[in-house]
């Protein structure tokens, strides 16, 4: 009987900890920062322009 607990050959047990890699860890560039300002400035805009137009 298998249930979630028994073990199978899907998964590797040999990690390998160096090769993982988190976001916070990623290095990123000039054009990523230019892009989420870009970004956050238009969620901005949206945010309270169209309540202003609406209004």
């Amino acid at each position: 009987m298998m249930n979630e607990h028994t073990i199978t050959d899907d998964h590797s047990t040999d990690t390998n900890d160096q090769m993982r890699i988190t976001s916070p860890m990623q290095p990123f560039g000039m054009s990523a920062v230019t892009t989420g300002i870009i970004i956050t400035i238009i969620g901005i805009g949206i945010i309270f322009g169209i309540p202003l137009l609406l209004a």
